[in-house]
């Protein structure tokens, strides 16, 4: 049954949240916004490109920053208590840490669970049309264009779709090549693999074909070599990335990139961790806890300070322990989960030894 003391003490956590993560989200866009502003004034961008560009990023901001002013938000809220000597009086009352807790802890899982919806549901359909409206105002000149994982190139006359690219191994499957004049498809080339090799393009096991005003001409080839005007890197870098897929949609982009025998080792890296991302807001919550309520009267900077202090330890490990699953060192789950382990035991032994 819900108190009064934890509605309290729940109210004054979940302003201070929403207070912090406004102030947050508006130091991160104005950052953002100097630092490439040199790039948005070069392309011209109109008042509405501004809007578009950083409106549709806010759901993938508040998804990074939120475990990190989670725990800032409470180190404040619980420090503001202790240091008014409310939590003393609690405790002196009979209370347990653990029960003053345990609204907190229980609000943790839901924000947990919630911030995992969030970043399967809204993150990466926001992000997807944040990086369409980077391509339209600021890529003008390219001529590249992707769906999910899929590449279109076109050029005066020439159209060149791309069924998926290996970034790693540089490699393009389901390869059509279309040249068209006077509104008709001249010839056509489709290609089970592409690969930059000697500044050209090489096609294998291709199938080429001229259409004629009255008969099509075929004809069926080991390979090939194409001069086309744009590099691996220009496909790599409109390439789908993990913020704009969900668990799910990661896991089916996965199976079909392996089917196609491509090695995924660094996106089933991204895919775990957009689970274990989602508890760091539970772990940080049992750490800022102890931390809070021990300290006596702690000011608002020395709680600032332990806060990134921790959180930038934590996030040292995550992309540690990220990179070296990525490369191979360390399988999966291990890479994914290890961070959350090591800072979930140290929460657990400072709220044991903090009752």
């Amino acid at each position: 049954m819900i108190k009064i003391l934890d509605v309290y003490i729940l109210k004054k956590f979940i302003i201070t949240l929403l207070m912090s993560l406004l102030t947050m989200v508006l130091i991160y866009i104005i950052i953002d916004l100097f630092d490439h502003l040199n790039k948005f004034l070069d392309a011209k961008m109109p008042l509405i490109g501004y809007v578009l560009y950083y409106t549709l990023k806010i759901p993938e901001i508040i998804s990074q920053i939120f475990p990190v002013v989670v725990f800032m938000s409470l180190l404040f809220t619980l420090g503001n208590l202790t240091k008014y000597n409310e939590i003393v009086a609690m405790l002196s009352s009979g209370i347990s840490l653990l029960r003053i807790s345990a609204p907190l802890l229980i609000l943790g899982i839901l924000l947990s669970i919630g911030h995992f919806f969030f970043t399967e549901k809204v993150v990466p359909y926001s992000s997807r049309k944040h990086y369409e409206s980077k391509d339209y105002y600021l890529d003008k000149g390219s001529k590249f264009h992707r769906k999910m994982n899929e590449f279109v190139y076109q050029e005066n006359n020439s159209i060149v779709y791309i069924s998926s690219f290996d970034s790693k191994s540089q490699i393009a499957s389901g390869v059509s090549l279309q040249s068209i004049n006077d509104g008709r498809i001249d010839f056509r080339v489709d290609a089970e693999k592409m690969f930059y090799k000697d500044g050209k393009w090489e096609l294998k096991n291709l199938i080429r074909r001229k259409f004629y005003s009255d008969s099509t001409g075929y004809e069926k080839l080991d390979s090939i070599s194409l001069f086309l005007d744009f590099e691996p890197k220009d496909i790599t870098e409109i390439e789908l990335k993990p913020i704009e897929m969900g668990y799910f949609e990661l896991k089916e982009y996965i199976e079909k990139k392996k089917n196609l025998g491509a090695d995924m080792t660094k996106w089933e890296v991204e895919k775990m961790s957009k689970l274990s991302y989602s508890v760091i807001s539970l772990i940080l919550i049992l750490i800022a806890i102890p931390l809070s309520t021990g300290r006596g009267r702690s000011s608002t900077s020395v709680n600032f300070g332990i806060s990134v202090g921790i959180a930038f330890v934590y996030y040292l490990l995550i992309i540690m322990f990220k990179n070296w699953g990525a490369v191979g060192q360390i399988n999966v789950p291990i890479s994914a989960w290890t961070p959350n382990i090591i800072f979930g035991l140290i929460g657990i032994y400072l709220i044991r030894r903090a009752k």
